[in-house]
């Protein structure tokens, strides 16, 4: 099914999509240069979408690479990439590729993807888009990923030709097969893209894969590992200072039971442009079992994995997790282990599952984040999808017993919901201290941020707590730029701040103050792209 709509600001009119054909196309996936600000930490994005799509297209016989522009081919010296910063006009910090570097690296592909994850990095990705189009306009440009699939005028404003609506692995192979005349690239279904006229068409997506196992492997060999090694700043966790962390990411599921409406889970059900994808859904065991040793004969020792949920169905993960314990690993994880998860029913009581958290450190997890979110249960109950009772719950026993079996605990803390007063902050910055206090290595605390594609995003665009047009460098965890709150936007930004370097241990603050980005070394702006 196929709908239009106006884009505004978009081509007036664009090359027919149907005119793009090859007989054996090559395709480069890009993750593109990053942006800090000098106060935040900087490291490589790495996210596990394009290591799918290469799965994928490799799977199909289709020739692929990966290029990371913030820290450059797997070859090449990071000082060119990484550690060559460059200041924006918007006072934030480029780190990444030069332009001549990426024009030449692209030069030999005819299509090139895009992942845009992370809203805040939105700058980084629209320009690569207009530089790539720019220098090389007969090539083909797809973007995809939640925030393309929900800024996508931007992304055809920028130049993009097709945009993936949805989850990707089916979508990019039926793409290759369209551009080899098997069927029109205009019929393709779970993607959009302007008509001649310059009119948003979107092709409805089919139903996502419900048996993970049928999923491509990821192609993790196609990333610049090693060079994210030396670097060793992965996306969670606290290690020793110097330490090379071999770590790569892994996803046991998709999809989460909780639907909390800062999460683009949220609105990823039937009917969403998306579809169904937020479904929770699991791969088999051996299927783990085999991507675990995949990863540890590339060489990595230490696992992240980037499930929603990942102890969602309790007697899987026993049994997974005694087998990893076999594997000699490290393990931890990234978005958060709900704690209800962590419990169980002893009779008449809800109690600590202690003999799980055993089972958890034996098979290697050293850290586990533990989403608290707020002290206060109407805001838990409001918008955390009620995912933890903080009166059933007693968090202290828990952050101590995790101790107790040797696994480091760190808390999430969210504070400035639209509707939080000022006392309910105090409340969820005086927990977070209390959990330090009983343990915790640390905690971080965010500002509540409405990304586009989540449901809090919808509510305050409607409730006119947030301005349509946003600047999306604005959106980021250490900052609020909703209108309304109790207290106003730029206070709660000191407020989180002040509180994070007060509640923690200065040992973690400095830690995380060492990631810093790097003054800039290249006086040029990076968005004063030029044609080559």
């Amino acid at each position: 099914m196929q709908t239009t709509s106006d884009v505004s600001g978009t081509k007036a009119a664009m090359k027919g999509l149907n005119a793009f054909h090859q007989k054996n196309p090559t395709f480069l996936l890009m993750y593109s240069a990053l942006q800090f600000g000098p106060e935040e930490m900087a490291k490589p994005d790495g996210s596990l979408s394009l290591p799918y799509l290469a799965g994928a297209l490799r799977e199909a016989g289709y020739g692929v690479k990966i290029l990371d522009v913030s820290v450059g081919d797997i070859d090449e010296p990071i000082e060119d990439s990484f550690f060559r910063t460059t200041s924006l006009a918007s006072g934030l910090i480029r780190c990444g590729m030069s332009p001549a570097e990426i024009a030449r690296k692209a030069a030999d592909f005819d299509v090139i993807g895009v992942s845009s994850i992370f809203t805040t990095q939105t700058t980084m990705v629209l320009d690569l888009i207009r530089f790539i189009k720019q220098v090389y306009p007969e090539k083909l440009v797809i973007a995809g990923g939640v925030n393309a699939r929900n800024l996508r005028d931007r992304f055809f404003a920028a130049g993009t030709d097709m945009i993936i609506l949805s989850e990707g692995e089916r979508i990019i192979v039926e793409i290759a097969e369209a551009l080899r005349g098997q069927k029109q690239l205009t019929s393709v279904a779970g993607v959009a893209f302007l008509d001649e006229h310059g009119h948003e068409v979107v092709n409805k997506a089919g139903p996502p894969i419900m048996d993970l196992d049928e999923l491509p492997f990821p192609a993790w060999d196609l990333l610049p590992l090693k060079k994210y090694w030396d670097l060793s700043r992965p996306h969670g966790g606290q290690f020793p200072e110097g330490e090379r962390i071999t770590y790569a990411a892994l996803q046991t599921s998709r999809g989460c039971p909780f639907q909390c409406l800062y999460c683009h889970i949220s609105k990823e059900e039937e009917g969403d442009l998306a579809g169904p994808v937020g479904t929770f859904r699991v791969k088999s065991i051996d299927r783990v079992l085999h991507e675990l040793q995949i990863l540890k004969d590339l060489g990595a020792h230490y696992i992240f994995f980037e499930d929603d949920s990942l102890l969602a169905k309790k007697k899987r993960a026993d049994t997974l997790f005694g087998e990893v314990a076999k594997m000699g690993l490290h393990l931890s994880d990234v978005n958060g282990i709900n704690i209800v998860h962590l419990l169980k029913n002893y009779g008449d009581r809800l109690d600590i599952d202690t003999e799980f958290l055993e089972i958890l450190s034996t098979a290697g997890f050293h850290m586990l984040h533990l989403p608290f979110e707020s002290a206060n249960q109407r805001l838990l109950d409001k918008y955390s999808s009620s995912k933890w009772n903080t009166k059933r719950i007693n968090a202290k026993k828990l952050i101590q017993e995790c101790d107790r079996v040797g696994i480091k605990t760190a808390g999430n803390y969210m504070i400035g919901y639209p509707d939080e007063t000022l006392g309910e902050i105090h409340n969820t910055v005086l927990m977070a201290k209390q959990h330090v206090d009983d343990g915790l290595n640390h905690a971080a605390l965010f500002a509540v941020v409405p990304f586009p594609g989540t449901a809090l995003y919808d509510t305050v665009i409607r409730n006119g707590q947030l301005d349509p047009d946003f600047d999306t460098d604005q959106m980021k965890w250490t900052k609020s730029i909703l209108r309304g709150l109790a207290v106003p936007a730029e206070t709660l930004e000191q407020m989180r701040q002040l509180a994070w370097l007060t509640v923690n241990r200065s040992e973690f603050v400095n830690y995380k103050i060492n990631m810093r980005v790097k003054k800039p070394t290249d006086p040029v702006a990076a968005t004063q792209f030029a044609v080559l």
